[in-house]
């Protein structure tokens, strides 16, 4: 009977584990809102949100918190904020510090230079506590700054009206020479627990931990394969959990940069299968990023972006260019330096400087340059300073038929989408799929009595208006449904007068006309090419602006139309030829 009672317990409890995962859906970094603004330079922190799907840009001016490379946030399971991390100091929802969450490293009041130098992962078996894990910055010779300790904290959001408190702080659990942050953490195979990796300096070992209910456990190291070079990068455990990356740049003036993949075993927490190999470059900087469905490994070069066919033997023969920098400045320089994967399924790059500016792999799935990467994609509302926000491999359930899938938790699919409008013909709607937990199976009912059962469809509607779209999806384990309202309008743009801005004639030859309705106050007007070179960048004022076109070279242009540094309307342009 009891036994019974147990399983029938597992099995309401564990669904709503693996179906509420948003804890990646909010990113934090920037610069602190009290700082003094000059020229185009704005100090505050951006806050990026993917709680609906698609990414929503606001921002925070209040907040003290300055970041450096060294960022990590957590939101609860619906996506809402709970609190971030910049290497020294934990502040809450609220944007002040968090109850006995100060100097939990001292070096600098930009916090950390350690990319991916702290991650936070929920509790297991402990609801409402969270994990911070972060590592300690310090110098080491003959190598310089380097990682000298790994720590963790543990934080209680039962506390000050679920603002959270820090109820064990600084704990050491590994004081050695570290790799120089890349801290990278994976759920384990039986859908409940976690692996954490970090690697020994300029070794070929790395310390396993494992966090479960009953704590936090120190492995054994492993060693394995060719010794790795200590540097500065990125490393990142693939979507799927079976492969894990390092970057790594070491150098001044003449660098070494290599990349080590490893298979990965989330059952044993073991690597295999080391391939290492050196890219030829001529830049330290540098980051990663891996493709939702762990096919395509992306590497940006400061001046230059690569990918390469994680499932070929040796990858590194698999090397593709897939753009070279077009140099613009936002205020700075904004070159190519960290990678991550967001939850809407695109890839973005930081910049090198304090820019308001990511540049975006709209479509990383794809082979080749059929990725779609947009330079100077995202502008920010504030500046960034190379940034990283880190995150956990939140979104994986257990393997199943494992050997250590013995928990009893399924791969419920969860549904989840994000959808855009056309900018030429907005009653075309292009949807994405961002499901998790292994669906097999996809049905969209778009709400106008018509359905796809393709994975990501393209839907024309036949009218304006307001309707309700569906995405079920299946496997063997169940079904789940979820539906979000649509307004299909004629214009895309968020503003209510931003209906009011006309830009043609499409095609056009030698000139455009801007025309501005209504008082668009610091309006500014911008082309770019397909690659994202910048052609165009002018004022525009109430009524009509004429710019002159005749020099640019026939073909396919994008446009946008910023007013007080913010994006408000954008869209597609054909050149004509002569």
């Amino acid at each position: 009977m009891q036994e019974r009672l147990l399983l029938f317990l597992l099995t309401l409890i564990f669904p709503l584990f693996l179906n509420a995962q948003g804890y990646e859906n909010t990113m934090i970094f920037g610069y602190a809102g009290g700082m003094q603004s000059t020229g185009d330079d704005k100090f505050c922190l951006n806050i990026l949100s993917f709680s609906k799907g698609n990414l929503e840009i606001t921002s925070n001016q209040n907040s003290e918190m300055n970041f450096n490379d060294t960022d990590a946030a957590v939101s609860d399971e619906d996506g809402n904020l709970l609190f971030y991390f910049n290497g020294i100091d934990i502040y809450n929802a609220s944007h002040v510090l968090m109850e006995n969450g100060g100097l939990l490293n001292e070096f600098n009041e930009f916090g950390y230079d350690l990319p991916q130098g702290g991650m936070i992962i929920p509790n297991p078996g402990h609801p409402k506590q969270y994990i911070l894990f972060y590592m300690e910055d310090g110098y080491v010779e003959p190598w310089g700054p380097a990682s000298v300790g790994l720590y963790y904290s543990i934080i209680n959001m039962n506390f000050n009206n679920g603002l959270g408190k820090v109820v064990e702080r600084k704990v050491p659990l590994l004081i050695d020479t570290l790799e120089y942050g890349k801290l990278a953490i994976v759920r384990h195979a039986n859908g409940r627990d976690w692996w954490l990796a970090t690697g020994e300096n300029w070794e070929n070992t790395f310390y396993r931990v494992l966090i479960d209910p009953s704590g936090i456990h120190l492995y054994e190291k492993q060693a394995i394969g060719t010794q790795r070079i200590y540097g500065i990068g990125e490393s990142f455990f693939s979507p799927d959990g079976t492969k894990y990356v390092m970057y790594s740049a070491f150098g001044a003036g003449a660098y070494t940069r290599y990349l080590d993949i490893y298979d990965f075993d989330r059952c044993s927490g073991l690597f295999s299968n080391h391939e290492h190999f050196e890219i030829p470059d001529n830049s330290i900087a540098g980051g990663i990023a891996i493709s939702p469905n762990s096919h395509w490994l992306y590497l940006s070069l400061n001046t230059e972006l690569f990918k390469f066919d994680l499932t070929s033997s040796p990858v590194a023969n698999s090397k593709t260019l897939v753009a070279t920098y077009k140099p613009y400045n936002d205020p700075f320089g904004t070159k190519f330096l960290w990678s991550f994967l967001a939850p809407d399924d695109k890839i973005y790059i930081v910049t090198t400087s304090g820019s308001r500016t990511l540049h975006v792999i709209h479509d990383p799935d794809e082979a080749g340059i059929a990725c779609n990467f947009e330079q100077n994609g995202i502008r920010l509302l504030c500046n960034n300073d190379s940034s990283l926000p880190t995150f956990a491999n939140y979104r994986l359930g257990p393997v199943d038929g494992s050997n250590c899938d013995t928990l009893g938790i399924d791969n419920d699919p969860v549904s989840w989408w994000r959808y855009a409008q056309d900018t030429l013909e907005p009653e075309t709607v292009r949807f994405h799929d961002l499901s998790y937990h292994n669906p097999t199976e996809w049905f969209w009912d778009f709400g106008d009595g018509t359905s796809s059962t393709a994975r990501h469809p393209t839907h024309t509607y036949a009218s304006a208006g307001a309707y309700t779209a569906c995405l079920t999806v299946s496997n063997a384990n169940g079904s789940h449904t979820h539906c979000k309202p649509l307004n299909i309008t004629v214009s895309v743009g968020q503003p209510a007068w931003v209906s009011g801005v006309q830009v043609g004639p499409n095609p056009f030859s030698t000139h455009l006309s801007v025309i501005l309705n209504s008082l668009m106050p610091e309006s500014k007007f911008r082309l770019f090419d397909l690659s994202g070179r910048l052609y165009a960048k002018t004022s525009v004022v109430w009524g009509v602006n004429d710019i002159e076109t005749g020099p640019l070279p026939a073909g396919l242009y994008f446009w946008e139309l910023q007013t007080r540094g913010e994006r408000v309307k954008s869209g597609k342009l054909v050149k004509q030829g002569e």
